[in-house]
């Protein structure tokens, strides 16, 4: 009789899932790695935390906070493409891949430590249908911020061009060339509420190439606020989502949820549930949930900030899947990425656009689905600065942050019938 063998279960295949994780984020050093540092000082190339931080069906985009100096070249199937790495981070996209495939890269080069790198990845298959529209959206702009971390320890040099100002143009200009047909700002545009910060953030965001949509946060709503973020924006031609505001899209109803509270840090949706519910009961396809605070999935807080409130967020989002489960709900406010699902809903929330690893996120809308894909901002004078900001809580910042990649670049199916 033969016996069939089975996948390693048990503590085995998670540890060494686990060890892997550490291994492919930096946590834990490479083999190559170790050799370089014990390498005598001189020029050597570097490289660390070189890896595909996203996926999409046809591209992708790797990214890494040393590598060099010398040039690169990034071989994936039938691309390639050269870079002269100087040492520190940078990015790069690679163009033309073979969609739902298995790949594996190649760095090689005198820039690469011992003169070759592979990484395994694979990139999705889009949603069914044809394409119908794209949008962007950046999180927790923090324009007015010039330090960084809980002591304010992690300092910008570059005063007269701040990073949340610089990191936030990035993110937009890289939105507008991916192709984005709309922005969405899901909030905390500016660190503190007063009018010098909302007059820089107001023109950034009125000088963007595409319409802009802009969700106040918890950080528009403090008590010592001068100025309500409704005033700054009109100064710009601009408005602010209050209550819940719908727009429909090719393939999309987008619905935009005021979730801040006048001096209040956590969220608030009990009040919108009603209205939401009935603007998500007309959608035609899919909707997408865009808000600033991100559902609490545990009764007593694990991490902060505050989002929603695990027993009101739960109420919220059962009568979102009765109203339309059709619906991919995305937030801000944590500063990390993440995704998870709650019955035929899923829920993501998408990290800082001027903190590690400083990102913004594009949604691709098809006749059957929708796809997600978080990028690094990957311009150098911000991806200089977001690997700095990397090293807040003793460096565990940079290792919390990112999430998985299956958790920030995916394609999702509308459950049916829609």
């Amino acid at each position: 009789m033969t016996r069939e063998r089975r996948p390693p279960s048990g503590p085995t295949g998670p540890l060494r899932w686990s060890v892997h994780r550490a291994v492919a984020t930096g946590l834990v050093p490479t083999l190559p790695e170790i050799r370089h540092a014990l390498r005598p000082p001189g020029d050597h190339p570097a490289a660390r935390r070189l890896e595909v931080f996203a996926v999409e069906p046809r591209a992708a985009q790797v990214t890494w906070s040393a590598l060099g100096p010398g040039p690169v070249r990034f071989r994936v199937a039938d691309t390639i493409v050269d870079v002269a790495t100087d040492g520190g981070p940078g990015a790069v996209e690679l163009p033309g891949l073979p969609e739902g495939s298995h790949l594996r890269l190649e760095a090689s080069g005198e820039g690469v430590p011992d003169r070759r790198r592979t990484l395994a990845f694979r990139t999705p298959l889009p949603p069914p249908g044809e394409e119908c529209y794209r949008l962007a959206t950046i999180s927790d702009l923090h324009i007015g911020e010039t330090t960084f971390g809980y002591l304010h320890t992690i300092t910008d040099d570059d005063l007269l061009d701040p990073h949340p100002v610089r990191c936030t143009r990035a993110a937009i200009a890289e939105a507008a060339a991916w192709g984005a047909q709309r922005l969405l700002v899901k909030g905390d545009v500016v660190d503190q509420a007063h009018p010098a910060p909302w007059q820089v953030a107001g023109k950034l965001l009125a000088d963007a190439p595409m319409p802009v949509d802009v969700i106040p946060g918890n950080h528009e709503k403090k008590r010592r606020r001068t100025i309500d973020p409704g005033v700054a924006l009109r100064q710009v031609g601009l408005d602010v989502v209050e209550g819940v505001t719908t727009i429909d899209v090719p393939g999309l109803r987008l619905v935009l949820l005021d979730s801040a509270q006048v001096g209040d840090d956590r969220g608030r949706l009990g009040h919108l549930a009603a209205e939401l519910s009935e603007a998500l009961a007309e959608a035609q396809g899919g909707a997408l949930v865009a808000m600033h605070h991100q559902f609490q999935r545990g009764v007593v807080p694990t991490s902060y900030p505050l989002g929603v409130p695990r027993d009101e967020g739960r109420r919220v989002l059962d009568s979102i899947a009765a109203a339309h489960p059709a619906t991919f709900v995305t937030s801000g406010h944590v500063h990390r990425n993440r995704r998870w699902h709650h019955g035929p809903l899923v829920l993501t929330t998408v990290g800082s656009v001027k903190d590690y690893p400083g990102v913004w996120a594009g949604y691709v809308v098809h006749e059957g689905g929708i796809r997600q894909v978080i990028r690094r901002v990957a311009e150098p004078a911000a991806i200089g600065w977001t690997e700095r900001s990397g090293d807040a809580l003793f460096g565990v910042y940079r290792h919390w942050t990112p999430g998985p990649l299956e958790g920030r670049s995916f394609s999702w199916t509308w459950p049916h019938p829609i």
